[in-house]
Formats: C-alpha cells, sequence, structure tokens
C-alpha cells in the first residue's frame, strides 16, 4: 500500500491539506495517510500522531518559550519517518517546523513535496538554499512565485489559490440575519482574532476593548465573533463577561459573518486573505510581543504582516502591526465607516487584490498532480 505522510500544524494548514487529501482519497482510495493535522485532515481517514491545536503557535518569543515542547515533537515524528516509511512527505505550509523536517527526509531518499512554500520572497530570502536542498516539488499560491522559485533553479507548480473554492458564504443575507437576529439597520463588525491560542488569548482583550470603544460613539453597533474550531468557546464567554459589549459568537459560519458585515478587524494570517475575497473593508491587525516585532521590523526588515499588501506589492489594506492601543484601533475603524470614498476605495482594493488569485480548482488539480507523482 501507498503510505503518504502529511505535516499541517496550523487551522489553515489542515484546512488546506485536508481538502486536497479528500479530493486525493477519490483518485487514489487505497492511499494510507498519517501524520500531523486537525479535523479535515482526520476526515481523510489518517493516523494523526499530533493535532494542530496543540502545534500552532507563532512569533519568535512564543515559539521560544515552548522550544522543548516542539523538539519533542520534531524527534518523535522523524523517529515516524523511520517506522513508516513513507513513500511521500506532503508537507502543508508551517515552514519553521516543515523545512527541518524535509531535511530529515532527505537523508532517508523520501521524496518532498511542499504545499502552499516558504514566502521567502518575502522574507527570509536565506531559506532558498535550503529549499533547493532539501525539497522536490514546490506547490505555490501564487503564479508570480512559479517565476521567482524557477529563477532559482527549483521546480514550482501552481494550480490557482484554494481559498478561491471555499471562501463564499452558504446562505443568504436575510437567512443569517434572521438566524442571530441581527438588526438590519445597524452597522456590523466582525472580530477575528486568529486561530492559535496564544493568539485569541492576547487579541480577544484588545478587540473587546476596541468593541467598548465604538460602541460608544454608536451604540447600535452590531459585533460577530466568528470562532476558529481551535478556540475553547467556554474560556472566551469567561473573557467576554468582563466587558460591556454584546458580541454574538459564532461556530462553524465564519464566511457567512464576514461576508454580511461592513468592517472586520482581522488578525494578521489566511484571515487577512479571505476577508478580501469576500470584499469585506477590514483593517490587519497583530499585538506582537516587544521582541517580536523588534526582530521582525529591524532585524528581518518585515515591512507589511497583511497578505492583501503582501500580494499586491503595496500598502492597500490598512495595518496595525504592533497593536497596543484599543483607542487607536477604534479610530481606524471610524475612519472608514464614517468616510464613504475611503471605505469605497478600501473595497475596491480587496477586489483588485482577488484577481490576482487566479482561477478556482486549485485543490482537484493539486490532487491529481499528487495522483500523478504517487
Amino acid at each position: 500500500m501507498t503510505k503518504l505522510m502529511v505535516i499541517a500544524g496550523e487551522a489553515s494548514g489542515d484546512l488546506h491539506g485536508g481538502h486536497v487529501l479528500k479530493e486525493l482519497k477519490t483518485l487514489r482510495p487505497d492511499l494510507e495517510v498519517l501524520g500531523t493535522g486537525g479535523k479535515r485532515i482526520a476526515e481523510v481517514g489518517a493516523r494523526l500522531f499530533y493535532r494542530v491545536e496543540d502545534l500552532a503557535v507563532i512569533g519568535f518569543f512564543e515559539v521560544a518559550k515552548r522550544y522543548g515542547y516542539f523538539k519533542s515533537v520534531f524527534d518523535s515524528m522523524v523517529r515516524k519517518l523511520d517506522q513508516e516509511q513513507p513513500d511521500v512527505l506532503f508537507l502543508v505550509d508551517y515552514p519553521g517546523f516543515n523545512l527541518k523536517f524535509s531535511a530529515e527526509a532527505k537523508k532517508r531518499g523520501i521524496r518532498v513535496i511542499y504545499y502552499i512554500a516558504p514566502q521567502v520572497w518575502a522574507w527570509k530570502k536565506k531559506r532558498i538554499e535550503k529549499i533547493k536542498e532539501w525539497v522536490d516539488e514546490l506547490i505555490v499560491l501564487f503564479p508570480f512565485e512559479v517565476d521567482f522559485f524557477r529563477k532559482e533553479g527549483m521546480e514550482a507548480h501552481c494550480f490557482g489559490h484554494p481559498l478561491l473554492d471555499i471562501v463564499k458564504p452558504d446562505c443568504s443575507k436575510q437567512e443569517f440575519f434572521d438566524q442571530l437576529q441581527l438588526d438590519v439597520d445597524s452597522g456590523i463588525i466582525s472580530l477575528l482574532p486568529g486561530s492559535r491560542r496564544n493568539e485569541t488569548g492576547k487579541h480577544l482583550p484588545l478587540l473587546f476593548e476596541t468593541a467598548e470603544v465604538l460602541q460608544k460613539s454608536d451604540e447600535k453597533l452590531q459585533f460577530l465573533l466568528p470562532l476558529a474550531p481551535t478556540v475553547d468557546k467556554d474560556t472566551i464567554q469567561s473573557q467576554m463577561a468582563d466587558y460591556g459589549i454584546n458580541v454574538k459568537m459564532i461556530s462553524g459560519s465564519t464566511y457567512n459573518a464576514v461576508a454580511y458585515s461592513d468592517f472586520a478587524l482581522v488578525a494578521s494570517g489566511t484571515a487577512t486573505l479571505e476577508t478580501a475575497i469576500l470584499g469585506t473593508p477590514e483593517i490587519i491587525y497583530y499585538k506582537s510581543s516587544p521582541i517580536t516585532y523588534f526582530i521582525g521590523k529591524y532585524l528581518l526588515r518585515i515591512k507589511t504582516i497583511g497578505l492583501p499588501n503582501i500580494i499586491f506589492g503595496e500598502m492597500i489594506v490598512p495595518e496595525d502591526p504592533h497593536c497596543k492601543s484599543s483607542e487607536k484601533l477604534a479610530e481606524m475603524v471610524r475612519d472608514h465607516l464614517d468616510n464613504q470614498d475611503r471605505y469605497q476605495t478600501l473595497k475596491q482594493n480587496l477586489m483588485a487584490v482577488k484577481t490576482k488569485l487566479g482561477a478556482p480548482g486549485a485543490y482537484r488539480h493539486t490532487a491529481e498532480f499528487l495522483h500523478s507523482i504517487l
């Protein structure tokens, strides 16, 4: 039996990897899948040794605090390479872990396919030589990445951006409003704290405080809190009780919530691009530790944190990369809600980002490529 090991360490990796593997199993029903992932990868019958809920963390300081745990996971998965001897290693995003892991696979003669390749064109260009040495095939999300990697002597393929296949509401606006008993005549703001536990822990107080400030200027504003499957609802409920705001928590309906909101506050990550595809004006924020912020800005010289801005090549969506003040974040929102010209310009910019993502069908085409390799 052909055996494929998958390594996904975050909710977005589980989402995209799960969709690809679901398509792949229709082409190769006898394929054995094992590795790390979450709910969606588990749904294809994969044997999971670690879950994304325990692996997802971001930030230099934050990762350093859990170094011992990640080292034990890494060593354990290397042993699985020897025990399971997979035919192909399918890496999904998660570059800090996966690039080093690809080196271990190459030592063992295992073919390495990297899906959602590291964005070395945006930062960390020193990784290029390592990718060239350790990865056999790159599957990228943006057409311009193909030319970038091929100029570096690597084999890269682009089958379109997978978000175009899935990012869409699944009910009408009226149905959504009726379901949540929302007021159609009052503004709606979605609050997206991120999918990782350490993100939600530091972002939710900031978002709740920002909502308080905004509600003081417009008491009719309605707030939605779409939750990632990796987030504990009870914990958030207890946090929210300390604030004088009315926020509706939503599970399993994030795209509906964002699509039918007037505005969104979105933590840096995949959700910023999902929001752009849905066409909802947004502000991209991130509350990083002082050490993480310093390293990113002054040592790595990262100029922008939002995927829409990275893809477009300029700052077309407002950002707050070191968010410390709820008043400032609220002011940025009001600047757009109170100025229709600014608001409409932001919507047009988001549509321009969407046109750069190619055509739908990425999951199926990616699965067909994997099938051809297997």
